[in-house]
């Protein structure tokens, strides 16, 4: 079906897919966090997945991700 978007939340969560900095992203996951280790925490997390190696190297140092990016995310650590 062409035209259609696939929705940007689910039905367990508020969670909206869509462009985060960096550091919103982060802040998302890690919301008792100061900004500066939220946004290491994120890193590390990231970091676990070896496999996607590529993919990190590709957002490591981006300060917005984009949509598709922030899905690859939650697809490799699950929604914040």
């Amino acid at each position: 079906m062409q035209g259609q978007t696939r929705p940007t939340t689910n039905n367990y969560s508020e969670f909206e897919l869509r462009s985060y900095s960096r550091k919103e992203l982060a802040q998302l996951y890690f919301p008792d966090s100061s900004p500066k280790s939220a946004t290491q925490n994120l890193r590390r997390w990231l970091n676990i997945h070896t496999s996607h190696q590529v993919f990190l190297e590709g957002i490591s140092r981006k300060r917005l991700f984009r949509r598709a990016e922030v899905e690859m995310i939650v697809e490799l650590i699950g929604e914040p």
